[in-house]
């Protein structure tokens, strides 16, 4: 198996060698590298363009964040920190977890576990077909350890879930996206998808009808689906009449 190269940086110096106490203990294969600033970090990212990054957002010299947006390219990061503060910024950096310290082996192994399967799923989704208006056909979701592959045109309508967004098909089946609802509005074709709602987007082939009740309009999708929509979207809505 090939040894991933792994950045740490952490003020912390006895942090910094438990961590990879921690991590060698649960069998990720790794070539380790270690800093206690942000300027270090940035040089290493830049040099080594390290596979994974587990980096304290509260870095001296340049916070975990700065670093990030003067990055060459920027690294797959599990953010550290000591208070949940920075746990919503953390994913707009499109952060692969966000880790409060003190945090648990268990908690560490999940976090890994989700470093392996961006890097799975980035690796694959080359190899998916899109076509020529640059919006994917199919899209890889989690399903417990594994990536599974679905046919975009079979998602009914996302749903957010505060940071997260649930993904819901026609066959009624639902998948967690560790992408905000905002983050997937800008993948999706707008031609088939729009958003009719602070925390849904709905697949325009797959709406059934429009009612009204009292002052409020809803959607009604299959699978007995029906969704409000918000005074700020109803433009959309309006845009499907004739």
């Amino acid at each position: 198996m090939r040894k991933s190269t792994l950045l740490i940086a952490d003020k912390d110096g006895d942090f910094r060698e438990e961590l990879q106490r921690l991590i060698r203990q649960q069998g990720y294969p790794a070539v380790f590298w270690t800093c206690c600033n942000g300027l270090e970090a940035l040089k290493y990212i830049n040099a080594l363009q390290p596979d994974l990054v587990l980096m304290n957002v509260e870095l001296p010299g340049k916070s975990g964040f700065e670093v990030l947006d003067a990055a060459i390219e920027t690294p797959a990061a599990i953010l550290l920190a000591d208070s949940p503060a920075y746990a919503a910024k953390a994913f707009e950096y499109h952060a692969v977890d966000y880790l409060l310290k003190p945090f648990t082996a268990e908690r560490l192994e999940l976090a890994l576990g989700r470093s392996a399967l961006r890097s799975s799923s980035m690796a694959a989704i080359r190899h998916l077909h899109t076509p020529n208006n640059g919006f994917p056909t199919r899209i890889l979701v989690e399903k417990g350890k594994r990536l599974t592959s679905i046919p975009v045109d079979k998602i009914t309508h996302f749903k957010a879930d505060k940071d997260y967004t649930w993904i819901h098909t026609i066959n009624g089946e639902s998948y967690l996206s560790t992408n905000g609802i905002g983050q997937l509005e800008r993948k999706l074709n707008p031609v088939h998808f729009i958003r009719i709602h602070r925390s849904y987007i709905v697949n325009i082939d797959y709406i059934q009808e429009l009612y009204r009740d009292i002052s409020r309009l809803f959607v009604a999708l299959p699978n007995a689906i029906e969704i409000n929509v918000g005074r700020n979207y109803m433009p959309a809505i309006k845009e499907l009449m004739f």
